[in-house]
């Protein structure tokens, strides 16, 4: 590229990309800026632990098989919070017992409702006895609840493409008060009746 320069380049007729390559030139130093590394996982190029760990969880869970869970989740008709939660769930990030065991020896995985073998995600929002009695009274049928799944992104795939906005919206609003009376459990002391009672009034207000 002997002989060119930022003077040669007609500002008027550039294009964004060239006009990116243009400011490259430093008209003082008659030298190009020097090349330096970026971070692509990240808008501004800077890398951050943050954006890694964010990275490493869609890789590992595999973004694109589930493109379409990720497109319809920020689309939901309700309250940010919600939207942020199924997002965790999705990515199974909650610390349901057996999460904390994964990285917290000797800690106890089963679940503390139920003494299910192991808490996963899937099991507390869905397969707990708990949770199965609320999304029976929310009038979830049989078949959405009965159908075994390896993971709990699979479930809610498989829900997003056959309900409607609103009603998918419901039903994450349904799981998040499962997983707050769920914690109501362990850190307030409420025994399974009580949790499964206000699990039941939230949902029936919420619904009908």
């Amino acid at each position: 590229m002997e002989g060119l320069n930022g003077n040669v380049i007609l500002s008027n007729t550039l294009k964004r990309d060239e006009m990116s390559v243009k400011n490259l030139w430093h008209m003082d130093g008659k030298c190009w800026e020097e090349d330096r590394m970026v971070w692509y996982h990240n808008p501004h190029g800077c890398y951050t632990s943050k954006s890694a760990y964010s990275w490493l969880l869609l890789k590992e869970m595999g973004y694109g098989p589930h493109r379409f869970l990720w497109k319809a989740l920020w689309k939901l008709d309700t309250l940010p919070k919600i939207r942020v939660f199924t997002w965790r769930v999705g990515h199974e990030i909650l610390p349901t017992n057996c999460k904390i065991a994964s990285i917290r020896q000797d800690f106890d995985k089963g679940c503390p409702r139920c003494g299910a073998e192991t808490e996963t995600v899937l099991h507390a929002l869905k397969d707990c006895p708990t949770s199965k009695v609320v999304l029976s009274t929310g009038g979830w049928s049989r078949s959405f609840i009965s159908k075994n799944y390896d993971h709990c992104i699979d479930w809610l795939e498989d829900l997003m493409r056959v309900l409607d906005k609103r009603v998918m919206a419901d039903l994450m609003t349904i799981l998040w008060n499962c997983w707050n009376n769920r914690n109501n459990f362990i850190f307030r002391g409420f025994t399974v009746t009580e949790c499964r009672g206000e699990e039941v009034e939230k949902t029936s207000k919420g619904i009908h």
